[in-house]
């Protein structure tokens, strides 16, 4: 996600739940013949029914698995985006770069070295360069006493062929690349391959963020660094127009409380989106559900859907 530079979060001290509104009591017969003809069709009690239109803009609380779960599979490939998706995830977070040639990947460093067996910058390399690359070869899910996935053919991802292998799927998008600009190609894939419903796209670049909102306006876009201060600062809410629709950020940084009841409380006078990140600890994500957050980027899908469905969300 953005603003990767900041530190860990700590996690959360207060906490809210939000309720859920109770039906009220049915009388008669044909009260009841209505009450059990609607519960026919579900699963448990439990089951939420499905929204209407993008689950990133919905009520429902989403798992979002950062980089398609970084701690479970080699990030950014598609046996990662799968597996995420498998284990609980509702939507893929991506981060996109620019090859020298014009393709644009996933991955989320500017260079390879820290997760292939390569070195150098992307939008240095060929695709099929990066393509030659081992994208799992220094994945290991044991400290590094073994590399489950290392030679076994996994590859670099397109954005194309994310988008194609996951058309039904969601996704939270961050532009990483600012220089030079891969916003107009990623727009014209994104309406290429009809994902326009399906996303939201953000990046750490101010210029990128007001660049993807004028070229592909439609679209929910995340805030900007200097647009989370000026939203956590705010002091006259009558005159404030939020730029964008989706806060993803840390719980707290360098001191200052950024998902906090009073921030909550006001993303939804304003009808906008909280997703927290990056959180792996099974209290701070109840913590942070509690407190309303609207979605978790995790690392951890697995432990986040264990944690929701305790919690019944």
């Amino acid at each position: 996600m953005a603003f990767q530079a900041w530190g860990s979060a700590q996690p959360m001290a207060a906490a809210r739940q939000r309720g859920r509104r109770k039906a009220p009591p049915a009388r008669g017969f044909a009260a009841l013949l209505v009450i059990a003809a609607t519960l026919s069709g579900c699963s448990s009690d439990d089951a939420a029914p499905e929204p209407e239109g993008p689950l990133l803009l919905s009520s429902h609380f989403l798992n979002i698995a950062h980089r398609g779960g970084r701690k479970l599979r080699p990030e950014h490939t598609l046996i990662a985006y799968q597996n995420g998706l498998d284990v609980g995830a509702d939507i893929l977070e991506l981060d996109v770069h620019g090859t020298s040639d014009g393709v644009l990947v996933l991955m989320h460093d500017d260079t390879v070295e820290r997760t292939t067996d390569g070195s150098g910058a992307i939008k240095e390399m060929t695709f099929a360069e990066l393509r030659a690359l081992d994208a799992a070869y220094n994945f290991s899910d044991d400290g590094g006493q073994t590399f489950p996935y290392r030679g076994q053919g996994v590859q670099v991802p397109s954005l194309e062929e994310v988008f194609d292998a996951f058309p039904e799927t969601e996704f939270v998008i961050e532009i990483k690349q600012e220089t030079p600009s891969i916003v107009p190609e990623f727009v014209q894939i994104v309406k290429d391959k009809g994902m326009l419903t399906k996303i939201s796209a953000g990046s750490f670049h101010s210029s990128t963020v007001q660049e993807l909102r004028q070229l592909m306006p439609e679209v929910p876009s995340a805030f900007a660094l200097g647009e989370i201060i000026d939203f956590v600062n705010v002091s006259d809410e009558a005159s404030y127009v939020p730029p964008g629709k989706i806060l993803q950020v840390p719980p707290e940084q360098i001191g200052i409380s950024i998902i906090n009841s009073d921030t909550v409380a006001r993303a939804e006078r304003f009808d906008l989106k909280i997703h927290a990140w990056t959180i792996n600890d099974p209290a701070e994500m109840e913590d942070l559900m509690n407190l309303g957050v609207d979605g978790i980027i995790t690392d951890d899908p697995i432990t986040l859907d264990q944690v929701r469905k305790q919690l019944g969300k």
